[in-house]
């Protein structure tokens, strides 16, 4: 279509045509709308309508539980002890290097304690990514939703561990379901932490101060209490038998069975405390001297198989084996023992019980005699400790 110079073209777009005042009227219209929408508060922000201001800082809005601004310590409300253990995690992960941490010593030791003596960060260069209560293995540092630090003293965004302590109840009230995901790992590692504090060390500080003075109000008490009275001491429980009453005790055995009768069961006394090198000596001899029966009962045995023990030969036997025995126990505690001097002992020993076995005439086995005999051997090995 040729469109001529100078000539106006007036495209129609459907509309109707606006009467007079029909313009103002919309508009009023929309006005309207908002000023009755204004009296709908949206709870929730997913209508697009209704009141989204809220009046603060009388009115605050509930932040998200995964809501992050800065970051703070956390300690256990009841012990007071912090979760932190200095363990310099959350400082290395930290991208502008603000967290800054001293590890606390044993006074007594000079040795390092799992727990911080200082902790700083600088909220000012803090641009809470978050990273640092990521990397915390302990759950000990955590982000908080406290947003109103405008100052005018920038020395003043210089957080010590006093100023950055919040306890677990606070916690729990702007994140629980975030705590409870973590709650059992971490307690049970601050349980750890705890056992390796002495005193107050890692205690929260403005707490440090009541806990000690508590303390020492219960020690005070604990002296100024009337002692208890003194109870009838329990009979000492038997306990194993040491090396030596076994050696014995295995040495009655076999006297009483190379005799032919069967062996006393006796409770054996428990064995008195000795000096390590004392001790020792003991335990030796009564070895040596249980070996020397051992060897002499096989001896008898061995060579003569066919005739019975006779009573009186068992008894000077058994008495033999029972002297040397007490004789080496008796010389142990007074000088370190002469092996030497033990083990001619012992084949002394061995030497009588074999002659004496073999010199034996042949004669019916007394029951009740070797028994006697086996049990005066055992007694007389028990008593070489006393």
């Amino acid at each position: 279509m040729d469109i001529q110079r100078g000539n106006i073209i007036v495209m129609d777009r459907r509309r109707g045509k606006l009467r007079a005042g029909q313009g103002l009227l919309q508009g009023l219209k929309v006005v309207w709308d908002h000023w009755i929408g204004s009296f709908r508060k949206n709870e929730n922000f997913s209508q697009i309508h209704g009141t989204f201001t809220i009046e603060y800082p009388d009115e605050r809005m509930k932040l998200p539980q995964a809501y992050r601004n800065m970051p703070v310590l956390i300690y256990d409300d009841e012990t007071g002890h912090e979760l932190c253990t200095a363990c310099y995690q959350c400082a290395r992960a930290c991208p502008p290097e603000v967290i800054h941490i001293t590890q606390a010593k044993d006074p007594n030791t000079g040795k390092m304690v799992p727990a911080s003596l200082e902790f700083i960060i600088e909220y000012d260069a803090c641009m809470s990514c978050g990273l640092c209560a990521e990397a915390c293995p302990f759950d000990a540092i955590k982000m908080d939703h406290f947003f109103e630090l405008a100052t005018d003293d920038r020395m003043g965004l210089l957080q010590r561990k006093a100023d950055l302590n919040r306890p677990i109840s606070y916690y729990t009230t702007i994140a629980p379901d975030l705590w409870d995901e973590v709650k059992e790992g971490a307690m049970k590692k601050l349980q750890g932490s705890i056992k390796r504090r002495p005193g107050v060390i890692g205690i929260a500080g403005h707490l440090s101060d009541k806990i000690a003075a508590r303390r020492r109000e219960l020690e005070a008490e604990a002296a100024a209490a009337p002692p208890a009275p003194a109870d009838a001491a329990p009979a000492a429980p038997a306990g194993k038998l040491s090396p030596e009453e076994k050696a014995a005790k295995l040495a009655a055995m076999r006297a009483a069975k190379a005799g032919g009768a069967a062996p006393a069961a006796e409770a054996p006394a428990p064995a008195p405390e000795l000096s390590p090198a004392d001790a020792k000596a003991a335990k030796l001899a009564a070895i040596k001297a249980a070996n020397a029966a051992k060897k002499a009962a096989e001896a008898s045995a061995a060579e003569a198989p066919a005739a019975p023990v006779d009573e009186k030969a068992a008894k000077l036997a058994a008495i033999r084996a029972a002297n040397a025995a007490k004789a080496a126990a008796a010389e142990a505690p007074a000088a370190p023992v002469d092996e030497k001097a033990a083990k001619l002992a012992a084949i002394r020993a061995a030497n009588a019980a074999k002659a004496a076995a073999a010199e034996a005439p042949a004669a019916p086995v007394d029951e009740k005699a070797a028994k006697l005999a086996a049990i005066r051997a055992a007694n007389a090995a028990k008593k070489k400790s006393e």
